[in-house]
């Protein structure tokens, strides 16, 4: 999939991405070195040569620099304005003699609007913006209702809006559209849990990427080493502080949880704003807690337990097996951030689910109430309130979390 780029460069949130996977915060010493010769070759260019920066911009090609290929190409632009190869490797869009930088700035060149799923000539009577395009009242009230609607589409890629969301997607417009709706509900749900309502004024718009396999969301990865992290390419899915990315991945359980799972991250950042309180053991275990669902095409139910095809629950017997489940305290005084690994999520996984779930549930929210509002801004406080709040007594407050966990995980037979 080669959409446009969405209005906001993907890299520009570089730092929160890194945040938000504990990525390691600098660039390997590999693409520093070709950094460094990418500016060296770029600094021996003659002024006006042209053909020397598309040898420049071959050479970024074979050692994945993305963006110094792209700084070449602007580059070349402002020496030949009418270079085709450049234009291409910046995806402008070319009609007749003219090239524009994307198809919204052609249209807008036309004096042309953004329909639902056409350019207009003209807004519609009684236009409702919604997500950079203008729908119809009749549109609008779907949406509303909570549907999603078919949008602008190209060469490998299906938009798709629903009231919360603006999609992209490599998918079919059929699973692409299942995956809004599901995605709507979620949004609305955590509105409804968290007392945030939408402001109709100043709405937000999130934001997803879904590639139309787990093989383009690596290749997309590893094609650009000064954008993204190696380890990155591990995952199955992140979110760069504007736009969550994913893809499908192995089953459509699997990739509803990874959608479900970087959309709770992008909901915390964006509308609840409460990211920036959230230590890592908690705003990853918060964003596992609601992956695990049940979804049949019309319903969504999330922070299930779902034994049957939990996969958690595998790993958790694994570490039952050997005791090694963290308590409240060694799982609070984690901090900011943590070890983050396979087993972190398990882990942190199972310590909400059983919070949220288990006796001390409505004493766990007004911890979780306190930690939001920013009043538990260390671990040591962290674990205080939990004490104070939740479980006077630590040492009975394990045994009983590693007794449901233990039952929980014998439950799983796959």
């Amino acid at each position: 999939m080669q959409p446009k780029p969405w209005p906001t460069n993907l890299y520009f949130s570089f730092a929160i991405l890194v945040l938000v996977l504990a990525a390691p915060a600098l660039l390997s010493q590999d693409v520093v070195a070709l950094r460094k010769e990418f500016t060296a070759k770029r600094n021996a260019l003659a002024a006006n040569d042209v053909p020397a920066r598309r040898e420049l911009a071959k050479w970024c090609i074979a050692r994945k620099l993305r963006q110094s290929e792209l700084a070449i190409y602007r580059e070349i632009l402002s020496l030949d304005p009418k270079d085709e190869a450049a234009h291409k490797g910046l995806s402008h869009v070319k009609e007749g003699e003219s090239w524009f930088e994307s198809i919204e700035a052609l249209q807008a060149a036309k004096g042309r609007v953004r329909g639902l799923n056409a350019w207009l000539d003209a807004a519609p009577e009684a236009a409702v913006p919604l997500h950079e395009h203008l729908l119809t009242p009749a549109e609008f009230t779907k949406i509303e209702a909570g549907e999603a609607l078919a949008a602008h589409k190209g060469t490998g890629w299906q938009e798709v809006l629903t009231l919360e969301w603006r999609i992209r997607s490599g998918l079919t417009l059929k699973d692409t559209l299942e995956l809004a709706r599901m995605m709507e509900q979620a949004v609305r749900t955590w509105r409804t849990e968290g007392d945030f309502k939408r402001d109709a004024n100043n709405p937000i718009t999130l934001h997803m990427e879904i590639l139309k396999s787990h093989e383009a969301y690596v290749a997309m990865i590893e094609g650009d080493i000064e954008t993204y992290e190696p380890e990155l390419a591990k995952s199955h899915g992140f979110f760069d502080g504007q736009t969550c990315w994913g893809s499908y991945f192995k089953d459509w359980y699997r990739t509803r949880r990874i959608v479900l799972h970087e959309g709770r991250h992008q909901f915390d950042m964006l509308i609840a704003k409460t990211f920036g309180a959230m230590p890592a053991w908690y705003r990853e275990g918060l964003a596992e807690f609601y992956s695990i669902h049940d979804w049949d095409g019309k319903t969504l139910q999330m922070g299930r337990l779902n034994s049957d095809i939990n996969e958690h629950l595998y790993f958790l017997q694994r570490i039952c097996k050997r005791k090694k489940l963290r308590g409240a305290a060694e799982t609070i005084q984690q901090g900011q951030e943590g070890a983050i690994d396979p087993e972190f999520y398990q882990q942190t996984w199972a310590f909400i689910y059983y919070c949220r779930t288990g006796p001390q549930a409505e004493a766990f929210k007004k911890w979780e109430a306190e930690l939001l509002a920013g009043k538990l801004p260390t671990a040591e406080k962290q674990l205080e309130a939990f004490k104070e709040k939740v479980a006077p007594d630590l040492k009975d407050f394990d045994s009983s979390y590693n007794q449901a966990t233990n039952a929980w995980a014998s439950k799983y037979q796959k």
